[in-house]
This record gives structure tokens, C-alpha cells and sequence, in this order.
């Protein structure tokens, strides 16, 4: 019955492993429990040769595992925050800085990670961290207070993004997420830039 769902609505690959989570059934896509928050010594490999590309390790629930020095650079220096504030959606709804990053595809970009944690839920619904998490967020954020009662899902759709750095102005950067292997549960997200020289020059200034 569920795949007669999902194919009469057209759902994406990450759409259709939710309602399976939600009944208790495997599809063969979704991943069992949480994975640990360590890094793999190959996927630390792969970190340090990107060196000049922002990436980021990210584990269950949007915790940011590691971030390398051209995402710090971008983002935020997550790897020296308190380990309960190194979320990407947390950084992403109540980060000044995110909002200004962002600009006016702020409130997209939100809800789009949103909706990711939203798959993560349903696949390990009763975990304490999901639970630390939704309630902070609900009590500092409503857009995430309106959109988490909505119950939609999704993930990283559009590749493209236009994000504004406060010392160096407009970038244009093209997201690639990559499965790990080695690591199971995480993913790596890649932003790279469509002009390396420039963002080299930036990174390096």
C-alpha cells in the first residue's frame, strides 16, 4: 500500500522513506539508529584535502560531527562550540549571523533543514537528543514552532546558493552532499565555490 502511495505521489527518495519510519517498515533506504558522532580517520583525510572548499560533517538530528577551516570561515567556527550548540539547524534559526549570510533566502534555507530533521524524527522518534533539541527550538524559534507542527519533510533541494559574507560580499556556491562509506549516518556537505580563486582570496585574506 505504501509504495502505490508513494508512487501515485511522485515522492522523492527521502519523502518516501518517511511514511515507511513511520510505520515500522524498512524501504531498504532508511538507516537504523544514530550514528556515533566520532570521525572516521578517512573521512578526516577527506576534510584536510579540502582544505580551501568548505565542508561539513554532518550525524543525526543536524549535529555538526567536524567542520573544516573554510567552513568555519563561511559558517561558523562550530568545532570549538559547546557540543549541545554544534547544530546546523540551531546555527541556522538562531544565529544573527546565519540571517545575514543568507539574506533574503534565510527563511528557505531554514526551512528546508527543518524539514530535514523532521526524517531524522521519524526514523529515531523517542531519542533524548531529538528531544533536547525540538524543545529548544520550539521555546527560541517560531518558524520552527509553526513549521514543526506542519510535519513536512525534505532535504538540501536546491543546489545552488547566493550567501553573503560580511567581509567579502556575495558568493555563489553549488552543495554537494556525499554518503560516507565509512561512516555510516553521516554526511558529508561540500559548498563548492563557482569562483575558487576569489573565495581562495578570501579565505587566505
Amino acid at each position: 500500500m505504501l509504495d502505490g502511495v508513494a508512487g501515485a505521489l511522485r515522492l522523492t527518495a527521502d519523502e518516501r522513506s518517511h511514511p515507511y519510519t513511520l510505520a515500522g517498515i524498512t524501504d531498504g533506504t532508511s538507516p537504523g539508529a544514530p550514528a556515533r558522532r566520532t570521525v572516521d580517520r578517512k573521512v578526516q583525510r577527506v576534510l584536510d584535502l579540502l582544505d580551501d572548499t568548505p565542508a561539513i560533517l554532518f550525524g543525526p538530528f543536524i549535529d555538526v560531527v567536524t567542520a573544516n577551516r573554510a567552513a568555519a570561515f563561511l559558517f561558523a567556527d562550530f568545532n570549538t562550540m559547546p557540543a549541545r550548540e554544534r547544530n546546523g539547524l540551531r546555527w541556522m534559526l538562531l544565529s544573527p549571523a546565519a540571517r545575514e549570510l543568507y539574506g533574503r533566502s534565510w527563511e528557505e534555507a531554514a526551512t528546508e533543514m527543518i524539514g530535514m530533521l523532521r526524517i531524522d524524527a521519524g526514523r529515531t522518534p523517542d531519542h533524548p537528543r531529538l528531544a533536547e533539541l525540538v524543545a529548544e527550538l520550539n521555546d527560541r524559534s517560531a518558524l520552527f514552532r509553526r513549521l514543526w507542527q506542519e510535519h513536512r519533510v525534505s532535504t538540501w533541494l536546491h543546489e545552488r546558493k547566493i550567501l553573503r559574507h560580511p567581509g567579502f560580499g556575495d558568493m555563489e556556491f553549488f552543495n554537494e552532499l556525499i554518503t560516507l562509506h565509512s561512516a555510516p549516518g553521516q554526511t558529508l556537505v561540500v559548498m563548492i565555490p563557482a569562483d575558487p580563486v576569489t573565495f581562495r582570496k578570501a579565505l587566505r585574506a
